[in-house]
């Protein structure tokens, strides 16, 4: 299936830009109207108005609230990436190939690139392992400021390309991946230390923050525990392939966590998160 081409301007000084979103302007807003899935959530009134919140496709990068060096630095490798430069180029020219919205927030599920489009405004194209290859997404992961988010709607030539780029990252040691801790593992004592363990895949991260905002994070004496933190994630009942076995689990089963370490069984790489229908 074909996506669809927006044009447009990034507006990296509206909101907040992460590793992996940034805001977006369409040059016609009637474009959004031809995704799938939840109407775009474009912002009616302020410096936002008309403006959506991209969410990149096929990859995450670590919250704000995550170790702040490298978010920051993940954040400045993106506006880099899409050619901004807050005195000669504050809103940069761009354009999106998208089919849809997540579930959740209503925000275009994209591929963004820098520059002026090659196709006309509206038009049907396809991503091929190339085209990708010219993508912010493909560029984020190269620089290592970017872990893998694959979902079942991602095309498997395009996750082989996005693996490509992540292995050049890793035997590179860019970005998070020196002090990535997926599979080692992190400590937590206490909802505070999220703020300073060392990088982790975003979703077991975001997962473990939900948790301590849980009265289910509260041992008996009160004080902050993991002890049920898999009982948690099985209540969520989130579904993932491993992709090299082609089987179909919950993502509790490839967690493990032992007194107040928590740490990933299979490589993000090896993840793809099946979609809510």
């Amino acid at each position: 299936m074909p996506f669809i081409l927006i044009q447009g301007r990034f507006k990296p000084q509206l909101g907040r830009p992460d590793g992996d979103s940034v805001r977006f302007q369409a040059q016609d807003p009637a474009l959004w109207l031809r995704l799938e899935g939840r109407k775009v959530d474009l912002s009616a009134g302020g410096p936002t108005q008309n403006t959506a919140q991209l969410r990149l496709e096929g990859i995450d990068s670590i919250e704000k609230e995550a170790l702040s060096s490298l978010a920051e630095q993940s954040k400045a490798s993106l506006l880099k990436l899409i050619g901004f430069d807050a005195g000669s180029n504050p809103e940069p020219e761009g354009y999106i190939l998208s089919r849809s919205t997540d579930g959740q927030a209503g925000r275009p599920v994209s591929f963004a690139f820098s520059g002026p489009a090659p196709s006309a405004d509206g038009a049907s194209v396809f991503l091929d392992p190339a085209l990708l290859q010219k993508s912010v997404n493909y560029g984020q992961t190269l620089k290592g400021f970017a872990y893998p988010l694959y979902y079942d709607t991602l095309f498997a030539d395009l996750r082989r390309q996005f693996n490509a780029a992540l292995e050049e990252a890793r035997q590179n040691q860019r970005g998070y991946w020196p002090a990535d801790a997926s599979l080692t593992g992190v400590t937590l004592n206490s909802p505070a230390d999220l703020a300073t363990i060392p990088p982790i895949w975003p979703k077991l991260w975001r997962r473990l923050r939900e948790f301590a905002q849980n009265g289910m994070s509260r041992g008996p004496d009160g004080t902050f525990s993991l002890e049920r933190f898999l009982e948690f994630l099985k209540l969520k009942n989130e579904r993932v392939d491993i992709i090299s076995a082609a089987d179909q689990t919950g993502l509790h089963h490839l967690v493990a966590v032992a007194g107040n370490t928590v740490k990933l069984l299979q490589p993000p790489e090896n993840i793809r998160v099946v979609s809510r229908k």
